[in-house]
């Protein structure tokens, strides 16, 4: 794997971040904070930032900003909705960025792809099994965990290559080569990975899960 530089134009950087910026200001005016006071949950959503934190600390880098690793971005949108979950991720990469593993001018672009994008696909995917499938907690851990880990990969890479392919100048065979390409090796262990959390919180402690409920997905099947 060879590492290319790449340079993105100023006028995507400032756009990415005043759209970050009016997401996150429309965002936290119809956030609702009490659930994130409950006893114990602020110290569940900093314990998980932190693990965010390491688990995109430890990445691999070939065109220059495009980094893969896992994401569990699937995980920490269950668990918390999509509001904290954007929360979390802009923490993460605002942190990674403080440490330099980030580029701080390409935070904002990363937050919006990496972190905004999963989250309300998670989301979506959530809604959509909600409305048209049944109420089992399979569906849920299956297709929104398992299913929505998988497609959080695909979702976050392909979005890396066509703004990296269309605004620098990687040439969009070095963009497949030395990324899309390796694309397969983190769609089933992030699919997995998911999987297999989110379930373990369902078993153990489904309090903790936000989107989940025994009325729906145990009762009410």
């Amino acid at each position: 794997m060879h590492h290319i530089d790449v340079a993105f134009p100023l006028w995507l950087q400032l756009f990415s971040a005043a759209g970050l910026t009016l997401l996150l200001v429309w965002m936290f005016r119809g956030m609702t904070w009490d659930e994130l006071f409950v006893p114990g949950r602020l110290q569940q959503f900093v314990l998980a930032t932190l693990a965010l934190a390491l688990i995109w600390s430890m990445r691999a880098a070939s065109v220059d900003g495009l980094a893969m690793h896992f994401l569990g971005v699937v995980v920490v949108t269950l668990v918390f909705g999509w509001q904290l979950a954007i929360l979390m991720t802009t923490l993460v990469v605002a942190a990674l960025a403080v440490l330099g593993i980030v580029d701080p001018m390409l935070a904002p672009l990363k937050i919006l792809l990496t972190g905004v994008a999963p989250a309300l696909g998670t989301w979506g995917l959530l809604r959509f099994s909600e409305r048209r499938l049944p109420p089992h907690m399979f569906i849920y851990l299956y297709v929104v965990g398992f299913f929505g880990g998988m497609l959080s990969v695909l979702v976050v890479m392909a979005g890396n290559a066509v703004v990296f392919g269309l605004f620098t100048d990687a040439a969009w065979e070095s963009i497949f080569r030395e990324y899309l390409q390796y694309t397969p090796l983190l769609v089933l262990p992030e699919g997995v990975l998911n999987g297999m959390v989110i379930t373990g919180l369902v078993m153990f402690r489904p309090e903790w899960v936000i989107t989940y409920s025994d009325a729906r997905y145990v009762d009410g099947r």
